[in-house]
C-alpha cells in the first residue's frame, strides 16, 4: 500500500504518470479488477443492452425495457463505485466503509456516464455526417478533412470530461458537478492529460475489436460487394432495404466473440480505471500546489 502511494505522488510527467497506473493495475488484478470484470459481465445477460445508449432509441417507449437497462446500468453503476473505493485504498488512502459511499455514488455515476456518452456520441456522429458529405460532394480526402472538425473538440470533451466518476465517487458529487470538476482539472494540465488519456482509449480500442473486428470486417465486405452490384438508378426502398440487411447481419453477434469482447474490455476498463486515477491525483496534487510550484511545473 505505501509503495502504490509513493507512486502516484511522483506522478508528475505522462511517462510516470502511466508508470504509476500501469503498478497500480498490476497491483488490483486481485483486488480491484474482479468488480470490473463483475460489471462487464452483465453485459452477457440475455436481453440486457451493452449500453443505455447502444440500442434502438424506440426501445425506451417500452417501460419495461427502460426499468431492465437502468437496473443494470445502476448495478454497473454500483461495481465501478466499489472499484474506485478499493483503487483509492490501494493506492493508500485510509481504509474505510465501502457499501454505503458505493450506493450513494449510483446516481452520479449511472447520469453522469450517460451524460459523458451522449457528448461523446454526438461528436462522432456529427463526424460521421461530414465525413459522408465530404465523401459526396468532394471525395475521401475531403470527407476525411471535414470530419476533423467534429472529431478535434469530441477528442477535447473526451479528455475533459475522463475523470468524472472520482469526483462522482471520492468527492461524493453530484453528476453534473463531477463532468465539471474533470474538466476544471484538466484544464490546469491539457496536453498532459490528452496524451495519458489517450492510452485507456487505446486499450479500449484494441478491445472493441477483439470483441467486434472480425464482424466489422465481414459486414463491410458484405456492404462493399452489395454496393457495387447496385444501379445508378436504385430506388430509396432498395437502397433502405440494403442498409436494414446490413444492420441485422451485425447485430447478429456470434457468442464467443461477444465473451471474448466482455473479457478484454473488462481488462481495458480496468487499466482505464487505474491510469486515470493516477492522473486524476496527479491533477489533485498539482491543484492544491502553490502558484510557484504551478508555474515551475
Amino acid at each position: 500500500m505505501a509503495h502504490a502511494r509513493s507512486v502516484m505522488m511522483e506522478g508528475r510527467s505522462v511517462r510516470e504518470v502511466l508508470a504509476a497506473g500501469g503498478r497500480l493495475f498490476a497491483a488490483g488484478l486481485t483486488d480491484v479488477f474482479p468488480w470490473v470484470l463483475m460489471a462487464e459481465l452483465l453485459q452477457l445477460v440475455p436481453g440486457v443492452p451493452s449500453s443505455l445508449l447502444d440500442t434502438d432509441l424506440s426501445q425506451f417507449l417500452n417501460p419495461i425495457f427502460l426499468s431492465k437497462a437502468l437496473l443494470f446500468g445502476g448495478a454497473q453503476a454500483l461495481l465501478y463505485a466499489v472499484a474506485v473505493i478499493r483503487l483509492t485504498h490501494l493506492a493508500g488512502s485510509p481504509a474505510g466503509p465501502i457499501a454505503w459511499p458505493a450506493l450513494r455514488a449510483i446516481p452520479s455515476v449511472l447520469i453522469g456516464y450517460i451524460a459523458y456518452t451522449i457528448v461523446l456520441m454526438l461528436g462522432l456522429g456529427l463526424s460521421s455526417l461530414l465525413f459522408a458529405l465530404g465523401l459526396l460532394f468532394i471525395g475521401p480526402l475531403g470527407g476525411a478533412v471535414l470530419s476533423l472538425l467534429a472529431l478535434g473538440p469530441t477528442a477535447a470533451a473526451s479528455t475533459a470530461l475522463a475523470f468524472f466518476i472520482y469526483p462522482a465517487v471520492i468527492e461524493r458529487r453530484g453528476p453534473f458537478s463531477s463532468l465539471s470538476e474533470s474538466s476544471r482539472l484538466a484544464r490546469g494540465g491539457w496536453i498532459r492529460a490528452s496524451f495519458v488519456v489517450s492510452m485507456p482509449a487505446l486499450a479500449l480500442l484494441v478491445a472493441w475489436l477483439a470483441g467486434n473486428g472480425m464482424e466489422l470486417s465481414r459486414n463491410l465486405s458484405m456492404a462493399f460487394n452489395q454496393l457495387q452490384g447496385i444501379s445508378a438508378d436504385v430506388s430509396v426502398d432498395q437502397l433502405q432495404g440494403l442498409l436494414s440487411s446490413t444492420t441485422v447481419h451485425t447485430r447478429s453477434a456470434d457468442w464467443s466473440w461477444k465473451v471474448l469482447g466482455t473479457l478484454t474490455g473488462a481488462f481495458a476498463w480496468w487499466y482505464t480505471l487505474a491510469v486515470c486515477y493516477a492522473e486524476y491525483r496527479t491533477l489533485k496534487e498539482r491543484d492544491s500546489a502553490p502558484e510557484k510550484e504551478k508555474k515551475g511545473h
